[in-house]
């Protein structure tokens, strides 16, 4: 194979990697959409419909990186196209997991069953609009791989699910008082806790995302350079 045809393959290997990386992405989005309406519906066949198909997503990952470690041992891309196949391998990772975070969180909505939806939207539905939200915001950065709103998400992304997390929480313990007004069940707070502790790792891995996209366009690791900041 000689230079221009090497060029080309690694070309055609990288527009087939892309569009396997969007691909996954559009399915965990799916996961994420199917998620948020099984929570603000308390919705059990939504919710099992969202477990069943996270196998796919991990099928999806699986294939994704055995292409991207195919075209590094074979092609030993270089520059820009090993730092998008370095991020896209870090980018499946995420999604992978946001995903398995939208199927526990169904996995909560099932256990929930009969749960009062007032009470727990009332509790949850900021924080779970906000995680969505960020997935949405990230999914559109790596379509268009832009590095600036890539940074600009990145740097206020992390510090605001903490935050968020942190609020919900607080209310939960408050509302566990006994001799409080508004007390919650024990039970329903535990379920409560948990789809809280995923829907921020799903905002936490949004952000990973990013920071991959900042990698990949620009060679800079956003997530050291924000530590350094810091």
């Amino acid at each position: 194979m000689n230079l221009n045809q090497q060029e080309y393959y690694i070309e055609q290997m990288i527009v087939s990697l892309r569009t396997r990386l969007l691909v996954m992405g559009a399915s965990v989005e799916i996961a994420v959409d199917n998620m948020h309406k099984a929570v603000k519906e308390l919705n059990v066949g939504t919710a099992q419909a969202v477990i069943e198909n996270d196998d796919d997503i991990d099928d999806l990952e699986n294939e994704i990186d055995e292409s991207s470690l195919t075209l590094l041992a074979k092609s030993q891309p270089v520059a820009k196209d090993l730092r998008f196949v370095i991020s896209c391998l870090r980018m499946v990772t995420d999604m992978e997991r946001i995903g398995d975070e939208a199927a526990a969180i169904c996995s909560q909505v099932i256990l929930m069953d009969g749960a009062d939806k007032n009470q727990v939207l009332g509790l949850l539905g900021r924080h779970l609009e906000a995680a969505t939200t960020a997935f949405a915001n990230a999914m559109n950065i790596v379509r268009d791989m832009d590095a600036t709103k890539a940074r600009e998400m990145n740097e206020h992304t992390d510090d605001d699910a903490v935050q968020s997390e942190v609020a919900v929480m607080d209310t939960l313990m408050r509302r566990l008082d006994k001799n409080s007004e508004d007390h919650i069940d024990p039970l329903l707070a535990m379920h409560l806790i948990l789809m809280t502790h995923s829907l921020t790792r799903i905002w936490r891995r949004s952000a990973n995302m990013v920071g991959h996209v900042c990698f990949a366009c620009m060679g800079q690791s956003v997530k050291h350079a924000n530590k350094k900041s810091k």
